[in-house]
């Protein structure tokens, strides 16, 4: 196209009026035919003479030989009225142009039949003419755009752009000065232009301090904000943290039974507070202060390390426990074993533990009424709890230890609002209003809109709104809590309840089965579980009303096979939850009970204080998931609650979330979403902010410490409270040189990826429960399939619900194309033979027992774990003759010890009692259980001599 006219308004008004113009102008290769594109109405008629060139260099007075209309839509009353085809006329000249600027005029013909001058009828004389250029592009060394007009350049001055201090910029201002005013000479500081340039010198000064400080906030190692260092290694997800408070369990007592509504209550050590984590009553009972812990007859009984089960004496009327499945109780040793004294007791010898089974039973020996509990296994003893003993002055009875109930998870900090106060206050700002103007001119498809318009007003952008929260003047810092329980570890629990439906089930239709063959036929509430489970349908086939034995047992033989699609959703679920799905109480809650029985219903309501995971976990918090202990609640037509969130990225635009950024100073920072990252409260809102007071290592108070309770709007009670175990968990915020040091290298760090064998065990190694693990890849023809192999803690085998959990971790982080098999280790059963002399004072019989021990996959008296134990022993482990040899001459009585024979059990091995060693393959695990009813677990076979 050689010459175009933009549509304007007077374009738009002559078109409105009828009138016509000429749009645009397009030249051919050939230089000698033109493209006359026309808007408005196209006269008809037109004649060569009508259209008149003038201009050009070269070639001058360029004739129109002809011309052709075409009228286009507005000139064909079947066309499309709103079609925005314009109409053309083609037009040949006689010579082709040069590249010289041309005039082309629409004009009436003089007398003479020759164009005249006089704009044609029916077109707007601004419009009736149009310059246009025969050349198709710009020659290559040529701009042909018209220069700019403009003001004049003058060339810029020398800068010195170093100059960037107070000194150097009032050099600078007055050589500058002394160049643009050589007349003005006063240096005097009381001169007017000296105070001016001092004056800018000092402006100057402070916009290159800020303009440093920014550029230093740019770059993690340079960055001296809090903040920025904190958004910094953001971006290479490292989650750096601001502290985490410390959590206690404390011990309540009262002489009668008490309940404490929620939130009315806190304890204090000196001058630091602790309340309870989660706000819920807490019921007070007498008989859970002090709980006797069962020996069951023995002067002498310890509960070895590792055990996971106690028998409590239960009272009556009163003092009947009522502990429950979730509850938490302390054990603690409060005499010393040999002299009886409170002060010789250990204090190491304290573990909290949460209950995860209670059951009553009764020991008929000697008529005393018991509740038996267990716990899981991460809550396991880490220590042999001496029961009872028998020392003192007098060689009495001793009740060594004791398990404390009322037991209540408390975390360092004071909430602003106890007691009724106010909470802080803090106002949305308004949006700005917009102020009237001039509109800006329409686009094209753009209505034409005329008079004023309502711009946006100055700032464009409205402005962040950070409400700030200084604590106790940025002296006691806020909270920074880890939410509890953790959602991974209700999803956990959800799926160990899970794998317990389908036994839990079973259990019950066999007691149901030995009650019918005792002739105690079912219930109405038996017959309507067993329609819930197996189907109205199944009942009916079989004659539960005539031979209920029968049914029953049809019902048990076949219990895999009629639950067939049961139990696959229950492995669908429990998968679920292993993934780290909590699953919820109305859907799959609702869906277990309807299906398993209305037992069921309930077993996975997160609200539960069985599935808030192990007590040692909630002792343990993580500062780098902890989140500030503060709310947001919006007053008004917005009323809501904003929660915090470590950020925004994963929030949609109606989740009320906030990210809290602590400074340098020690003033926590509220950062809201965008509107589409995070919801934004209304404008002019009123905000209400709550939080605690209280963080870092302050709060890590010793044992006893906690020795005060604090209580609102409750009068009348007399409630004690201590803290057998220390607070632990408090961590102050991670140091700036720590952040920098770690956070580039820690992305490295991480394995988030298997893809070589040593990756594979690496990650299943991870997995709570797991010793170790093994891994090989092998080609299976078509793929790689990773077989991994595992070896459990505390047991030969690992169980079915840990493999599982390997598994659906290594489906997640396993190569694209790779397949996962998992199963437990290969176990190598040993013949062990050994030559044993005992000394002359020994009894041969005590000799054996104790080597049989030594030797054996059990657990010592000191808590030690024997040679053949399963944790002592892992993959390819060799077994060597000196180590056996070692651990029988350190038993008393022995005077000295042969190995006569070590080999595997069922294959031939090589001669180990030559080499001194017995060795193993990568994914084998040696084992020798010594136990006479299963000889296939190893063999120990023992020849005494001497002794008596």
């Amino acid at each position: 196209m050689s010459g175009e006219r933009t549509l304007a308004v007077r374009a738009r008004d002559a078109r409105a009026a009828g009138l016509g113009g000429i749009e645009a102008v397009t030249v051919d290769e050939g230089r000698t035919r033109l493209t006359v594109t026309l808007f408005g109405p196209v006269p008809e008629g037109l004649v060569p003479a009508n259209f008149r060139i003038d201009g050009g260099v070269v070639a001058r007075d360029l004739r129109v030989v002809s011309a052709e209309s075409d009228p286009g839509p507005e000139a064909d009353p079947e066309a499309d009225p709103d079609s925005e085809l314009p109409g053309r006329v083609r037009l040949e000249v006689d010579r082709p142009g040069d590249i010289s600027t041309y005039r082309l005029r629409l004009v009436r013909t003089d007398p003479f039949g020759r164009p005249g001058t006089e704009p044609l009828a029916g077109f707007d004389p601004f419009f009736a003419s149009v310059e246009f250029t025969f050349g198709q592009d710009c020659p290559a060394l040529v701009d042909c755009r018209p220069e700019p007009c403009g003001p004049e350049v003058f060339p810029e001055p020398v800068l010195d752009y170093l100059a960037k201090d107070y000194a150097s910029l009032r050099r600078v201002l007055l050589e500058r000065l002394g160049l643009t005013m050589p007349e003005w000479g006063e240096r005097h500081a009381a001169d007017l232009m000296i105070t001016l340039v001092e004056l800018l010198a000092y402006a100057g000064d402070q916009l290159s301090c800020e303009q440093d400080a920014v550029a230093a906030e740019a770059y993690l190692d340079t960055a001296r904000l809090r903040t920025s260092v904190r958004r910094h290694v953001r971006l290479v997800d490292y989650p750096m943290h601001d502290g985490c408070a410390a959590r206690a369990f404390v011990c309540l007592s009262a002489d009668s039974k008490v309940t404490l509504p929620a939130g009315t209550f806190r304890f204090r050590a000196g001058g630091q507070v602790f309340e309870p984590v989660r706000a819920e009553p807490v019921t007070v009972r007498p008989a859970h202060g002090r709980i006797a812990l069962w020996a069951w007859g023995e002067p002498e009984f310890s509960l070895p390390a590792g055990a996971t089960a106690a028998a409590l004496r239960d009272g009556e009327g009163e003092h009947r426990l009522r502990l429950e499945p979730g509850d938490v109780i302390v054990f603690e040793e409060v005499l010393g074993a040999a002299t009886g004294l409170p002060a010789d007791a250990d204090r190491g010898h304290r573990q909290a533990v949460r209950l995860v089974g209670v059951r009553r039973s009764v020991d008929g020996l000697y008529g005393q009424h018991l509740l038996e509990v267990e716990w899981a296994a991460e809550d396991a003893l880490g220590f042999p709890l001496r029961v009872s003993a028998v020392g003192g002055p007098r060689c009495t009875p001793l009740e060594v230890a004791v398990a404390r109930g009322n037991a209540v998870l408390v975390e360092h900090g004071a909430s602003r609002t106890w007691c009724g106060a106010e909470p802080e206050r803090a106002t949305w700002p308004q949006r700005p209003e917009g102020v009237p103007g001039c509109p800006c001119p329409p686009d094209f498809g753009c209505a034409d809109t005329r008079g004023q318009a309502l711009l946006p007003a100055y700032p464009p952008l409205p402005e962040r709104f950070s409400p700030r929260v200084p604590g106790d003047g940025g002296t006691i810092p806020v909270s920074w809590t880890v939410p509890f329980p953790l959602p991974a570890d209700v999803a956990r629990a959800q799926a160990g309840r899970l794998d317990g439906v389908a036994g839990r089930a079973r259990e019950r239709l066999l007691a149901l089965l030995h009650a019918a063959e005792e002739g105690r036929r079912p219930d109405g509430a038996a017959l309507a579980w067993l329609t819930t489970v197996f189907g109205a349908a199944a009942l009916r086939r079989l004659p539960m009303g005539t031979d209920p034995v029968a049914a029953l047992r049809t019902l048990a033989a076949r219990f895999d096979e009629l639950l067939a699609r049961k139990l696959a959703r229950l492995g669908e679920l429990a998968c679920r939850a292993r993934a780290g799905y909590v699953l919820r109480a109305g859907d799959e809650g609702w869906e277990i009970g309807q299906t398993w029985g209305e037992a069921e219903s309930g077993a996975l309501d997160p609200a539960r204080a069985v599935l808030r995971g192990p007590a040692a976990r909630a002792l343990a918090p993580n500062p780098r998931e902890a989140l500030p202990s503060v709310e947001v609640t919006a007053v008004g037509d917005d009323a809501g609650s904003w929660l915090p969130r470590r950020d925004l990225l994963d929030c949609g635009p109606a989740d009320r979330a906030f990210v809290g950024e602590l400074d340098d100073d020690g003033v926590l920072g509220l950062r809201f979403g965008d509107g589409r990252a995070g919801a934004v409260p209304a404008p002019g809102s009123a905000l209400r902010i709550r939080y605690r007071l209280g963080n870092g290592s302050a709060g890590n108070v010793g044992a006893e410490a906690l020795d005060t309770v604090e209580l609102c709007g409750v009068s009348g009670v007399t409630v004690r409270v201590r803290n057998p175990l220390p607070a632990t968990g408090g961590v102050d915020p991670e140091p700036l040189a720590q952040v920098r040091r770690r956070a580039p290298g820690d992305a490295a760090r991480r394995q988030l990826r298997a893809v070589t064998e040593a990756d594979y065990a690496a990650l299943a190694g991870e997995v709570p429960g797991v010793q170790q693990a093994g891994a090989r890849l092998r080609w299976t023809g078509s793929w790689y399939e990773a077989q991994v192999a595992v070896d459990a803690l505390g047991v030969d085998t690992a169980p079915d619900g840990l493999l599982d959990q390997v598994r659906e971790r290594l489906y997640r982080v396993r190569r694209i194309g790779h397949e996962v098999r998992v199963g437990p280790a290969r176990q190598v059963p040993l013949r062990l033979a050994l030559c044993v002399e005992a000394e002359p004072s020994a009894v041969a019989g005590h000799v054996r027992a104790a080597v049989a021990r030594v030797l054996g996959h059990g657990v010592l008296a000191d808590g030690t774990p024997a040679f053949f134990h399963p944790d002592a022993l892992t993959f390819a482990t060799p077994v060597r003759v000196s180590r056996i040899v070692a651990a029988v001459a350190a038993v008393p009585g022995v005077l000295s010890v042969g190995v006569t024979a070590l080999e595997r059990l069922f294959e031939p091995s090589p001669d180990a009692l030559r080499d001194g060693v017995l060795l193993l393959r990568p994914d084998e695990i040696a084992r020798l259980d010594a136990d006479p009813a299963r000889p296939e677990n190893g063999v120990l076979e023992l020849r005494i001599g001497g002794g008596r």
